[in-house]
């Protein structure tokens, strides 16, 4: 019984009291004892206390989330609910076809830790030794410092191999993902490209950040008819040496931009391997005076308004003061000419006169109407609205008439002259497939817009774009060559923007093209001149001879466009309409209209 009572655990207050040379039994220390407790007391109080806390946020938490799914926080048209997740894979990026644009690829990065290794200079000499693009002296200096080096952001199986062979100590291979880009460089303003850390940065590539745990993004472009565009600009940047070059092509009916290029340009998988200047999306982003192009706004709107007709008149002879504006023409007829001449030997006289007869409120009206008064609402983020001029008086009724005083971008010009050939239907372009068909809004009268189709017709045949002939396809088009803005003020009489915008098939639009050159220079052929009807329009005749079968674009002989020119229907319409009345061939067919 002895042996098994000293074997018990002494009272906690004895142990102290041993500890400190005191009796248990005292009065000063029971005090101390007292004390103790109490403090263990509070001690254990406030441990309950932290933990009711904690338990009643937790469930507070729970409680607010559970009554934010009852109510609905997580349905489809929340903001919550559109918010992607940062760790899901983002969207594939292909074009209309199909063809992969841009993907998610497992790649393996090399990674070094420097404090870990032994011997900072070995290490990068021998890293160096099996990744040739690695510098051994700035990866050494990086190690020395004890910092944690990415070598290589994706390395290729033998690389590894190699690495790993090495047997360094601090190496480590981490499991990444990589945006790769399989197009290379083309289409590269409209794919865009990403940084590591902050996904798309530009391009369709930022808006698939949106889009993740989604996909794929369908883009509206065609890849095949995307590579023509940029074979024939970077021919012409080599023969006409231009500063830059950019061209678009649109669907009139859908508003889908099938190919658009911006020349010079950048590798997506390599973005920091060209300046900022190549990454520059000339056709959405930068802001130009595009010149005569503006001459078909002016006098289709003059036709809309019944305040002419394409026999009009107009003296064009001299020059033509307006305020203290002295207005004249660039190797002009110096006679009065019709309004479907006007635009054929694009007369800036002329198109004064027709825009002052409009007057600048109606000018407004139809310019603001062709999508030329604000941003395009497109799914790139390289956009932005028309410079417009602070004030709009005589003088910039006039000269905005043949496209000086305004700045807009390529592509606001692109879908604004496709309102005017289309049947007189503005619609957005957009990059992406649509979900529906765009309405459009109207803007001219059908019968405004086959007039306009005619007028552009002859500004091919006996205007100043016969270049831009395309046999079997009747394209439609104008010109235009605008001095270039000077830093200073003013224009720079030596320096150009030359413009062809068209459209094929010209009796019944359906695609929509532009090329323009930046500053081109004269070349071998063009007899000292470097105005559009020399380059861009030639450029525009080897695009359409080239992208007409992978557009579906069939040739036609000249009887059947011909028609289609006087009455405004395609073939296909007019043969429709003639088996409803009864019959097939007859007097038209193979000549004439019906």
């Amino acid at each position: 019984m002895f042996l098994r009572k000293s074997k018990r655990a002494k009272p906690k207050a004895y142990v102290i009291a041993e500890a400190d040379g005191a009796d248990a039994d005292s009065e000063a220390f029971k005090v101390r004892a007292t004390g103790a407790r109490g403090r263990t007391a509070a001690r254990a109080r406030t441990r309950i206390m932290m933990c009711a806390s904690v338990f009643v946020f937790v469930f507070g938490a729970l409680g607010v989330r559970l009554a934010f799914i009852s109510f609905g926080g997580l349905q489809p048209s929340g903001h919550y609910a559109s918010a992607p997740r940062l760790d899901a894979p983002r969207a594939e990026i292909v074009d209309r076809n199909g063809a992969l644009l841009a993907v998610d690829v497992p790649v393996i990065a090399l990674e070094v830790a420097g404090n870990e290794v032994w011997d900072a200079k070995e290490a990068a000499q021998q890293l160096a030794g099996v990744l040739s693009d690695v510098d051994a002296a700035a990866l050494e200096q990086k190690l020395a410092e004890g910092r944690y080096v990415e070598v290589r952001a994706d390395l290729t199986p033998a690389e590894r191999k190699a690495v790993f062979d090495l047997g360094l100590p601090g190496v480590r291979f981490a499991a990444r993902v990589k945006r790769f880009f399989p197009q290379g460089d083309l289409a590269a303003h409209v794919i865009g490209h990403d940084e590591p850390g902050k996904g798309g940065v530009m391009g369709l590539e930022k808006t698939a950040n949106r889009y993740r745990g989604k996909g794929p993004m369908r883009a509206s472009i065609d890849i095949r008819v995307q590579q023509i565009l940029e074979e024939e600009l970077a021919a012409d940047m080599e023969k006409f040496q231009p500063e830059a070059a950019w061209g678009a092509v649109m669907d009139v009916e859908t508003g889908e931009v099938i190919a658009l290029a911006s020349l010079p340009d950048f590798d997506p998988n390599a973005p920091g391997a060209v300046g900022a200047d190549s990454r520059r999306n000339r056709a959405t982003y930068d802001r130009y005076e595009l010149g005569s192009a503006f001459k078909a706004f002016t006098a289709a709107a003059v036709i809309e308004e019944g305040l002419g007709r394409e026999s009009t008149t107009y003296d064009a002879r001299g020059t033509f003061k307006v305020a203290d504006r002295r207005i004249s023409d660039f190797h002009g007829e110096n006679r009065v000419l019709t309004l479907s001449e006007v635009v054929q030997y694009s007369s800036n006289i002329g198109a004064a006169r027709m825009a002052l007869d409009l007057g600048a409120q109606k000018q407004q009206h139809y310019l603001e109407a062709l999508g030329l008064f604000s941003a395009l609402p497109i799914e790139i983020a390289e956009n932005r609205e028309p410079d417009l001029p602070w004030q709009w008086g005589p003088v910039e009724t006039a000269t905005i008439s043949y496209g000086h005083g305004i700045a807009v971008t390529p592509l606001h010009l692109l879908a604004a002259f496709s309102a005017v050939v289309n049947g007189g239907e503005y619609r957005t372009p957009h990059f992406l497939a649509p979900e529906k068909a765009d309405e459009g809004s109207r803007v001219f009268s059908k019968e405004t817009s086959a007039a306009m189709r005619r007028i552009l017709r002859r500004v091919v045949t006996d205007g100043t774009a016969s270049f831009a002939e395309v046999e079997g396809f009747f394209p439609i088009g104008k010109t235009a060559t605008a001095d270039k803005r000077s830093l200073t003020g003013g224009y720079n009489t030596n320096a150009r923007i030359a413009s062809f915008i068209g459209a094929v098939p010209g009796y019944a639009p359906r695609y929509s093209v532009l090329i323009t050159y930046d500053n081109p220079q004269p070349a071998e052929g063009t007899h000292g001149y470097a105005t559009a009807g020399w380059n861009a329009a030639p450029a525009f005749s080897r695009f359409v001879e080239r992208a007409a079968p992978l557009l579906g674009l069939a040739p036609v002989n000249e009887s059947e466009a011909l028609a289609s020119f006087v009455t405004g229907e395609p073939p296909s319409l007019r043969r429709e309409a003639k088996l409803s009345r009864g019959y097939e061939g007859g007097a038209g067919k193979g000549g004439g209209a019906p």
